[in-house]
């Protein structure tokens, strides 16, 4: 299996995992897993040069769901009792 489908079945399962969250009534938690397999999803779509006329665009996407992940991450770290 290519790394760039591992990227897609790495976030098919994170927006799989925000979906269960969503049930359960935790929205941080949702919109966490939510942006980190958005985040895999998109690098997957990079390696696999599916915009390549928009490749900066698709770059810039990806860095800054990245950092919104690592960002919700650690605010999730700080908010669990």
């Amino acid at each position: 299996m290519k790394k760039s489908y591992t990227q897609y079945l790495v976030g098919a399962l994170l927006i799989g995992l925000a979906a269960y969250e969503i049930f359960k009534n935790e929205v941080l938690d949702f919109v966490t897993y939510g942006v980190a397999g958005l985040a895999f999803i998109t690098m997957g779509l990079i390696k696999n040069k599916v915009f390549e006329r928009h490749q900066k665009v698709m770059n810039t996407i990806s860095w800054t769901l990245t950092i919104l992940a690592g960002i919700l991450l650690l605010t999730l770290f700080r908010n669990d009792p």
